[in-house]
C-alpha cells in the first residue's frame, strides 16, 4: 500500500480525499462543459457489458490479457460453508463461481458503439459524452498513474469521416487551451490505437496514418484523440443516413492521470492545482 498527500492506493484501486476529490470534479466539469457546448449530448452507459458483445468489438482478440469479467457464486454447488471459508481467505475458487456473462469494459466508448448498434446516424452527425469507469487488468500497477479501476471522460463522434475529422480537431484545439491556461506543459505523440490488432494490414495502416495521439506529461499519456474510421460502425451495423457506415472518433480524458499530472507539476499542492485550473475553469467560459 502506498500513501501519498490526500491519495490511498492499494492493489491497483484508489480512494481520493476531498482535495483531489474537487480537483477532479473541476476537470470533469470542464471538460463536460466543452463538450455540451461543442453539440454533445449526455448518454449514461451500463458499467457492465455482455461478452459477447465485447467479442463483437475485438476485445478478446486484441487485449484479452487486460480483461476482467464478473462472476456470481454458486452457493448451491459449493455450499455456503465453502463460500464463507473462501471470502475469509480473501479469493473465490472456479468451483464457487458461475460462468461469467458480463465484464467491466476496459474502455468509456465501448457502450457507446453498442448503444448505437443497428441505428442510423442523424444527417448532421452526433456526438455524446459519457464519464465511464475503467477497468484493466494491468501487469502492474503504479500509483495514479496505472490502476485497476479508472475513470474516462469521453466525448465521441459519429458520421461522416469529415465531422469526426472535426469532431478531433476541436478536440486538440479544447486540449491546448485547457493545458495553456492551466499551464500545464503536455507533449503531442502519435501512438497505436488500442482498437485495432497489432500486426497485419491494420498495424501497416496506422505507420501510414496515425489513429491515436496521446497528449503526454512527462511521459505518462493523460488524454488523447482517436480516430476509429469505420471499425464501430461495421461492428455495429451503424449506419449513414445518406447510405453506408458511420465513422466513429473520441477524445478521452483519464481523470487519474490528470490528478497525477497536475499533483506533479504544483508540487502536491492540491490548492495550488485547484486554484489554476479554477482559473481556467473561468477563463475558456
Amino acid at each position: 500500500m502506498s500513501i501519498t498527500t490526500g491519495v490511498r492506493v492499494s492493489e491497483g484501486l484508489v480512494a481520493l480525499e476531498e482535495g483531489p476529490t474537487l480537483l477532479a470534479e473541476t476537470l470533469d466539469r470542464i471538460c463536460t462543459r466543452w463538450a455540451r457546448t461543442s453539440g454533445a449530448v449526455a448518454l449514461t452507459v451500463p458499467p457492465l457489458l455482455p461478452v459477447t458483445d465485447l467479442a463483437v468489438l475485438d476485445v478478446y482478440r486484441n487485449f484479452p490479457q487486460l480483461a476482467l469479467v464478473s462472476s456470481a457464486l454458486d452457493v448451491a454447488a459449493a455450499g455456503a460453508g465453502q463460500i464463507e471459508q473462501e471470502a475469509a481467505s480473501g479469493r473465490f475458487g472456479p468451483a464457487s463461481l458461475r460462468t461469467a456473462r458480463l465484464a467491466l469494459p476496459s474502455s468509456a466508448c465501448y457502450g457507446v458503439y453498442l448503444h448505437y448498434r443497428n441505428r442510423q446516424v442523424s444527417q448532421g452527425g452526433e456526438r455524446v459524452t459519457l464519464l465511464g469507469q475503467c477497468f484493466r487488468n494491468e501487469d502492474h500497477f503504479d500509483q495514479l498513474r496505472r490502476l485497476k479501476a479508472f475513470r474516462m471522460r469521453e466525448v465521441v463522434a459519429l458520421g461522416t469521416p469529415e465531422q469526426v475529422t472535426a469532431h478531433l480537431d476541436d478536440s486538440a484545439r479544447f486540449l491546448d487551451a485547457l493545458s495553456g491556461e492551466i499551464g500545464l506543459p503536455l507533449e503531442r505523440r502519435a501512438a497505436s490505437d488500442p482498437f485495432y490488432d497489432q500486426s497485419g494490414e491494420r498495424a501497416t495502416f496506422q505507420q501510414i496514418v496515425p489513429v491515436k495521439h496521446e497528449y503526454v506529461h512527462k511521459g505518462l499519456a493523460i488524454a488523447s484523440v482517436n480516430t476509429h474510421h469505420t471499425f464501430f460502425g461495421e461492428r455495429c451495423s451503424i449506419s449513414l443516413s445518406g447510405g453506408g457506415q458511420a465513422s466513429t472518433g473520441c477524445v478521452g480524458f483519464g481523470i487519474e492521470r490528470w490528478l497525477h499530472a497536475l499533483a506533479d507539476h504544483f508540487d502536491r499542492d492540491w490548492d495550488q492545482a485547484q486554484a489554476a485550473v479554477g482559473k481556467a475553469e473561468q477563463s475558456l467560459v
